[in-house]
């Protein structure tokens, strides 16, 4: 007889909680964009003596921020993309936490099948 371990994975299987968050990451998976990152807000001042940033109201930059390979990287992101990218990041963020659920509800079950 096989280890339920080795089985696959079959929904109508797993317990009415773990379903709903599978589910959810599939609706996500399939229907949002995603990125990894953090959004910065930036202010500065673009050097021209007549602009308005020389008065002291600086203009404002949105950057995403991300660590790649050890390494930060950032990119300034239009502001027509502003909402888009928004969107993007709190898909990830939600993907993530969704995954992180999941993950959990796995420990819980190998931590009962070591009883």
């Amino acid at each position: 007889m096989k280890d339920p371990i080795d089985l696959p994975l079959h929904r109508s299987g797993l317990p009415p909680s773990e379903r709903r968050f599978r589910s959810r990451i599939a609706q996500l998976a399939s229907s949002q964009w995603f990125l990894r990152g953090t959004l910065s807000e930036r202010f500065r001042k673009c050097g021209k003596s007549n602009c308005r940033c020389a008065q002291g109201d600086p203009h404002k930059s949105l950057y995403l921020v991300q660590s790649h390979a050890g390494r930060p990287r950032q990119i300034c992101v239009p502001k027509v993309w502003e909402q888009r990218v928004r969107q993007a990041v709190a898909g990830y963020q939600q993907m993530q936490q969704l995954i992180e659920e999941v993950s959990e509800l796995e420990w819980d079950r190998l931590r009962e099948r070591k009883r």
